[in-house]
């Protein structure tokens, strides 16, 4: 199955920030989150229950995202 990835605002804004490099590791979370779903990442706890995240230590950064009706919402790296 595949699923549709959104970003939020927020999500969009942070995307911009980064340096090519980090994109380019973003885009590699968003083609697994697309076709494996909750199926990837660790379950968030605390205020992001129902989250899910995908890190890459090296490069300091943090996928979150959640199914919402088969779409995926990425919150923040």
């Amino acid at each position: 199955m595949v699923y549709k990835v959104e970003f939020i605002e927020e999500a969009i804004q942070d995307f911009k920030k980064l340096d090519r490099s980090q994109q380019i590791l973003i885009r590699k979370s968003i083609l697994k989150i697309e076709k494996y779903g909750m199926q990837v990442g660790e379950a968030l706890r605390g205020e992001l229950a129902g989250c899910r995240k995908l890190k890459h230590k090296k490069a300091g950064l943090r996928v979150v995202f959640r199914e919402t009706k088969k779409v995926w919402r990425l919150f923040k790296f």
